[in-house]
Protein backbone atom coordinates (compact mmCIF):
# COMPACT_ATOMS: atom_id res chain seq x y z
CA UNK A 1 0.00 0.00 0.00
CA UNK A 2 1.15 3.60 -0.72
CA UNK A 3 0.62 6.16 1.13
CA UNK A 4 0.78 9.96 0.61
CA UNK A 5 0.42 13.12 3.02
CA UNK A 6 -0.85 15.98 1.45
CA UNK A 7 -2.68 19.39 2.96
CA UNK A 8 -5.40 21.17 0.82
CA UNK A 9 -7.40 24.70 0.72
CA UNK A 10 -9.84 25.52 -1.73
CA UNK A 11 -13.21 27.84 -1.16
CA UNK A 12 -16.75 26.14 -1.82
CA UNK A 13 -17.40 28.11 -4.94
CA UNK A 14 -14.17 26.82 -6.20
CA UNK A 15 -15.25 22.85 -5.66
CA UNK A 16 -18.37 23.68 -6.92
CA UNK A 17 -16.91 24.48 -10.15
CA UNK A 18 -14.82 21.56 -10.07
CA UNK A 19 -17.47 18.92 -8.77
CA UNK A 20 -20.24 20.17 -10.96
CA UNK A 21 -18.10 22.06 -14.00
CA UNK A 22 -17.61 19.21 -16.53
CA UNK A 23 -14.40 18.61 -17.55
CA UNK A 24 -12.01 16.41 -15.93
CA UNK A 25 -13.70 16.63 -12.32
CA UNK A 26 -10.69 16.17 -10.70
CA UNK A 27 -8.36 18.33 -7.76
CA UNK A 28 -4.86 17.57 -8.62
CA UNK A 29 -2.94 18.31 -5.32
CA UNK A 30 1.06 18.03 -4.91
CA UNK A 31 1.88 15.76 -1.78
CA UNK A 32 4.39 16.43 0.87
CA UNK A 33 7.06 14.37 -1.02
CA UNK A 34 6.06 16.40 -4.21
CA UNK A 35 4.23 13.89 -6.13
CA UNK A 36 1.34 14.94 -7.88
CA UNK A 37 -2.13 13.09 -7.41
CA UNK A 38 -5.20 13.75 -9.26
CA UNK A 39 -8.15 12.85 -6.75
CA UNK A 40 -11.88 12.68 -8.02
CA UNK A 41 -13.59 15.37 -6.63
CA UNK A 42 -16.40 13.16 -5.63
CA UNK A 43 -14.09 11.35 -3.10
CA UNK A 44 -13.81 14.82 -1.23
CA UNK A 45 -17.24 15.68 -1.00
CA UNK A 46 -17.47 14.52 2.75
CA UNK A 47 -14.89 16.55 3.87
CA UNK A 48 -16.62 19.97 2.00
CA UNK A 49 -18.54 22.22 4.43
CA UNK A 50 -20.12 25.73 3.82
CA UNK A 51 -16.88 27.60 3.21
CA UNK A 52 -15.33 25.42 1.14
CA UNK A 53 -12.66 22.50 2.31
CA UNK A 54 -9.23 22.59 3.87
CA UNK A 55 -6.75 20.44 6.30
CA UNK A 56 -4.34 18.14 5.74
CA UNK A 57 -5.10 14.24 4.47
CA UNK A 58 -3.75 11.07 4.05
CA UNK A 59 -4.86 9.06 0.80
CA UNK A 60 -3.84 5.34 0.36
CA UNK A 61 -3.26 3.79 -2.72
CA UNK A 62 -3.17 0.05 -3.68
CA UNK A 63 0.30 -1.16 -5.23
CA UNK A 64 -1.74 -0.18 -8.39
CA UNK A 65 -2.05 3.32 -7.94
CA UNK A 66 -6.14 2.61 -7.37
CA UNK A 67 -8.08 4.67 -4.71
CA UNK A 68 -8.23 2.85 -0.93
CA UNK A 69 -8.89 5.34 1.81
CA UNK A 70 -9.33 8.98 2.06
CA UNK A 71 -9.07 10.36 5.47
CA UNK A 72 -8.63 14.31 6.98
CA UNK A 73 -5.39 14.22 9.95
Amino acid sequence: MIEYRFSISMSYQEFIDIYYGGGAQHLVVLSDTNVRIAIPAGRMVPFVDSTGVSGRFIIQLDNNNKFVSLKRI
